[in-house]
């Protein structure tokens, strides 16, 4: 049972740098002109942070707006005008 986890420890161990690489990193051939794939993984990752930023903003600035009004709506059923 040792010599199998450790088989399998070293196995993942040696997988290892390919898992920590960027997805730029991870394409064959490093030397030469970068390859068009590379580039478009590149660009399709940026745009997928800034999409799930987005989404997460835009939940949040809902979230805001949301308490905001419900506030203002029970301040004002109090208070006598």
């Amino acid at each position: 049972m040792k010599n199998a986890t450790a088989l399998i420890a070293v196995f993942f161990l040696s997988r290892l740098p390919e898992a920590l690489a960027c997805v730029g990193c991870r394409a064959p051939g490093t030397a030469g002109p970068p390859e068009p794939q590379t580039i478009t993984a590149g660009i399709a990752l940026s745009w997928g942070v800034v999409g799930m930023l987005a989404a997460v903003f835009g939940i949040v600035g809902f979230l805001v707006w949301y308490i905001a009004g419900t506030i203002r709506r029970i301040d004002g059923q109090r208070t006598p005008q």
